[in-house]
């Protein structure tokens, strides 16, 4: 149950980060002045210390772009390219098939326009760097795996790709801001037009649902991110103090073991675990192999506490009997065929077992 509780408090931490986000957001918009658009266009100095400035207004524009995908006339567009893969690995139990997605390209172009809220029109430069709500105009997937492909009037080179995946098709997602409508935009105001803000993280901000929706929206985001992270937090807390931890039962064996010890390999080096003897007598150590359709070839390795071998350097070991004196051994286990570990995606899985001990001992 510790686990969980961790789980839980990072997934808090990620709703109070989020909670946090949207508070700031709506702090800023209410903090910048909200003013005509033609006093922005005819003031320069309508803005704050930091000349950021927001206004609301219906859309004006002489010649919009046109989004290459859908052929839709907008204000800004993205366009993001994506490959589809699967591939075939091998495991313990057999072939397994993996699909995925990987970024090929994402195109982002925006334009200039005016809004106008009836007080005369102040210009919006959304060339770059811009947060906004987009709508998905295009989606379209070509069984393609490489070469250049062709999206309406969008066309992108894809590579070929190398490895163990295999392209399945090529996917093109695009998303724009229509050429219409109302638009609440805040910003910094620069000869007579707003644009985004200074910084490495400054942003044009643009919203459809205009400013009162808008400071409602993050509002309402940040209470679900503090509501979700407080929620969280209480039981993920006290699991992961009180909670019991999980148990490793290759940890501290001791003679014979009540429960055993189950591991992975991923590597020809193996596992080594210290298992220490407090009452000489006969122990068998052995490699159980799992119920899976290609189980370990085990080599079983024990030494003392010199370092000197005990099993002999034998091959494909997987159980050894001998009388054992108190003192601290060390147990390698390994897959006998060199490679083979390190081939078999999540390596291979085995139980280490200990049974024995002193004669008559209930053990």
């Amino acid at each position: 149950m510790q686990y969980v509780g961790f789980f839980l408090v990072v997934l808090a931490i990620i709703g109070i980060v989020v909670g946090v986000m949207q508070q700031l957001k709506a702090k800023k918009i209410l903090a910048a002045p909200f003013k005509k658009t033609g006093e922005i266009a005819q003031n320069p100095n309508a803005g704050d210390a930091k000349g950021t400035v927001s206004c609301e207004g219906a859309v004006q524009v002489q010649q919009p772009i046109y989004a290459p995908c859908s052929g839709k006339p907008c204000l800004y567009f993205e366009v993001e390219v994506t490959r589809l893969w699967e591939k075939t690995v091998q495991t313990e139990n057999g072939l397994k098939t993996e699909k995925g997605t990987s970024n090929i390209s994402t195109n982002k172009t925006g334009s200039q326009f005016w809004i106008n809220d009836g007080s005369g029109p102040v210009g919006i430069n959304a060339v770059e760097d811009v947060d906004v709500d987009l709508e998905k105009a295009f989606e379209q997937t070509q069984n393609v795996a490489w070469g250049d492909v062709v999206f309406g009037n969008f066309r992108v080179h894809v590579p070929a790709t190398g490895g163990n995946e295999r392209t399945t098709g090529v996917r093109a997602t695009e998303k724009i801001l229509p050429a219409q409508g109302n638009l609440f935009v805040m910003g910094k105001q620069a000869g007579g037009s707003i644009m985004k803000t200074d910084g490495m993280l400054g942003k044009l901000l643009m919203s459809t649902k205009g400013r009162d929706k808008l400071i409602g929206a993050t509002k309402r985001n940040s209470l679900i991110g503090f509501v979700v992270g407080g929620l969280l937090f209480l039981p993920g807390g006290y699991y992961s103090i009180f909670g019991e931890p999980p148990v490793d039962n290759c940890a501290n064996m001791q003679d014979a073991i009540a429960a055993l010890c189950t591991g992975h390999i991923t590597d020809d080096s193996g596992n080594t675990y210290t298992w220490t003897v407090t009452k000489a007598g006969s122990y068998t150590v052995e490699v159980l192999q799992p119920g899976v359709k290609i189980p370990i070839i085990p080599t079983l390795t024990i030494k003392d506490s010199t370092g000197k071998e005990l099993t002999g350097g034998v091959s494909e070991l997987s159980k050894f009997t001998a009388n054992f004196q108190p003192g601290t051994y060390s147990l390698n286990v390994r897959d006998s065929i060199p490679g083979d570990a390190a081939e078999f995606q999540g390596g291979f899985s085995f139980s280490l077992n200990i049974t024995g001990g002193p004669a008559g001992d209930a053990a």
